[in-house]
């Protein structure tokens, strides 16, 4: 009893308290939900990169079409893998001073079975024709995205 009467002399002190406590709660959610909405956006981080939501979802999508028969967990699963593959591989690209020529990618094109044995880009003699593959694109510009 003796408990109950010392809490009743002192209830303005324990109202003062719980308000508080609850003020402190809603501002916290506010500020938490304020400085942290625009990352909202964003499936993940890897190696300071971030992945936005709808660039990983348009992936998730054509991965689910490409035909191989993949639950959507599992195409997420991919598309995250190959994320995490991209960035780490990127960073340790440029660490160790590594790049792509564009001898090196021509070569990657020609060699391509939807690409480098295109007849669009072939030429009379059905070689690879830089020229035309690189007019295609002048000409469609829509194409290149």
């Amino acid at each position: 009893m003796a408990v109950l009467s010392k809490i009743r002399q002192r209830s303005l002190l324990v109202i003062l308290f719980v308000g508080f406590g609850l003020f402190a709660f809603i501002i916290g959610d506010l500020v938490h939900s304020n400085l942290f909405n625009q990352s909202s956006r964003n499936v993940g981080k890897v190696n300071g990169n971030e992945i936005a939501f709808d660039d990983f979802r348009i992936k998730v999508d054509a991965v689910e079409k490409s035909g191989q028969g993949m639950t959507a967990s599992q195409a997420v699963n991919r598309v995250w893998d190959q994320e995490v593959s991209v960035a780490l591989l990127t960073a340790e690209f440029e660490k160790l001073g590594l790049a792509v020529g564009e001898k090196q990618i021509i070569e990657v094109l020609k060699q391509s079975q939807d690409i480098g044995q295109n007849p669009e880009f072939l030429n009379d003699a059905k070689q690879f024709d830089l020229a035309k593959f690189r007019a295609f694109f002048k000409n469609n510009p829509q194409s290149a995205q």
